[in-house]
């Protein structure tokens, strides 16, 4: 057995002897008798905006319970505003921070930890210290499945996508459901009508997922000619500044002028406020993605590989376009730089064409 394995089953024999004092199953509780909930999400910002039908379903469920947000730091503009949140407590990942926000916690008697996304055994700690008498929790599929017996119910991620498996999870609390649609957490710049702005980002989680610049050049070119009025907007992380130069690079002067890089240079809300605006986004798997989905702004995404449990929009089919490289490709490792260079320019043309008309 490795340390880490051990350091975990001694951590689950404490937490259960602490937590077996009161221990509650989701099905023996009255949600509408529930005053106080802790919902922890303190991952990526798509990770959290997955999690907010599940958030909305339990404050329509019960309008007058107190919802209490764990999350990071760079979480903070995601949801400063939230009509949904009544708090917002912050946990960095150490066990030492996760006791101090759980005892900080315990002052408010919460009843109920919902975990959607967090690390263990970092959440599980936090919410022992809470004194919850009741813990569910979501794992990802990409997830250690550790003190698994430490909560009260579960849901297993990597079948169905993360909404899905998030409103499973409050599911079990009795409450509906039936809604799939995300929200934008905190206030956004209302959308505009003026002038037609395409939204392009070339970044991913890894260079095997980038939307290759020489395919993005292309693209430009070809619906500048159908457009010439379109302005095209690059959108970003700060360590992607550099896919800009590559794609100006690929440009001649007159295209070069159509484009107002963004990468690196706006804060979350400037850039929910951008996408917001945006008559139609390309891009691959992204937070940006997700984020035009919580606004309902159309776009056009681009995956590796087509799967169930993929982190494909869930609500506004009419307003979201999905192409995948392995609808063209078997083998999807088909480039040294990324797996989406086996989509056609052609079809993501046509379905920006689509978009825009």
């Amino acid at each position: 057995m490795s340390a880490y394995k051990v350091k975990m089953k001694v951590l689950s024999f404490f937490i259960n002897v602490f937590r077996n004092r009161n221990r509650v199953s989701p099905d023996r509780i009255n949600f509408l008798k529930v005053k106080t909930v802790v919902i922890v999400n303190n991952k990526r910002l798509g990770d959290f905006l997955f999690c907010t039908p599940a958030i909305k379903a339990l404050k329509d469920a019960s309008p007058n319970v107190r919802l209490i947000a764990l999350t990071s730091l760079r979480n903070k503009e995601l949801i400063m505003g939230c009509p949904y949140i009544d708090d917002v407590k912050y946990m960095n990942e150490s066990i030492v921070d996760s006791i101090r926000v759980g005892r900080e916690l315990r002052k408010v008697n919460p009843e109920l930890g919902i975990i959607f996304h967090s690390k263990s055994p970092y959440d599980i700690v936090a919410m022992t210290f809470a004194g919850v008498s009741c813990l569910i929790k979501h794992y990802f599929g990409n997830e250690r499945k550790v003190l698994i017996d430490s909560c009260d119910a579960v849901v297993i991620g990597g079948v169905y996508p993360p909404v899905q498996n998030n409103l499973s999870l409050v599911g079990q609390l009795g409450v509906n459901t039936d809604n799939k649609t995300m929200f934008y957490p905190s206030p956004v710049e209302g959308k505009s009508s003026v002038g037609v702005n395409i939204g392009i980002q070339l970044g991913a989680s890894g260079a095997d997922r980038y939307f290759p610049v020489e395919m993005a050049a292309q693209v430009v070119e070809a619906i500048s000619r159908e457009f010439p009025e379109c302005k095209f907007h690059l959108i970003g992380a700060k360590n992607e500044s550099s896919l800009s130069d590559g794609l100006y690079g690929a440009l001649n002067s007159e295209l070069s002028a159509k484009i107002v890089d963004h990468i690196g240079k706006t804060s979350l809300r400037e850039l929910a406020s951008l996408i917001n605006n945006f008559t139609v986004l390309i891009t691959p798997d992204t937070g940006c993605l997700h984020i035009a989905t919580a606004l309902q702004t159309k776009t056009v995404s681009l995956f590796v590989i087509k799967q169930q449990k993929a982190s494909v929009p869930q609500q506004d089919p009419d307003l979201h376009q999905v192409l995948y490289a392995s609808d063209y490709a078997s083998d999807t490792v088909v480039n040294k730089v990324s797996k989406l260079s086996s989509i056609p320019v052609g079809d993501i043309v046509a379905a920006t064409t689509r978009a825009l008309r």
